[in-house]
């Protein structure tokens, strides 16, 4: 290769490429990093609605069979007292907790805040 254009092609590299590159990178880290975000925004929305659907899921079954297994039998009764009603609550609350897991439990936690008022809340609606 002849020498003059070598030296052209180097101070080439050196003066436009190797500043577009350094420019590219950086576009290229902050693009990543955005799409990154977006990402974990995206996994985040739908881990909150797969745990929340969940949790939902599990208390609506357990007040369901607490009714059928225990309140029914105590209203046929003329039973169902207060005292009746704290205990089905207890009833209810902890199959909930017993069927979350710790997995689960600990993002609750995390996403709803108070999950015991969360749980609560929801078996007494």
């Amino acid at each position: 290769m002849n020498p003059e254009l070598q030296g052209f092609l180097q101070t080439i590299w050196q003066i436009c490429i190797i500043p577009l590159l350094t420019v590219l990178t950086a576009y290229i880290v902050k693009f990543i990093n955005k799409k990154s975000e977006s990402l974990q925004k995206t996994t985040d929305n739908e881990l909150y609605k797969k745990y929340i659907a969940l949790l939902d899921e599990t208390i609506t079954k357990c007040v369901i069979a607490t009714n059928q297994t225990y309140v029914e039998a105590l209203k046929n009764k003329n039973a169902f007292d207060a005292e009746a009603q704290k205990e089905a609550f207890k009833r209810t609350y902890e199959a909930v907790m017993a069927i979350l897991s710790i997995e689960a439990k600990n993002y609750l936690e995390h996403a709803v805040g108070d999950l015991n008022t969360y749980i609560t809340k929801a078996i007494e609606a």
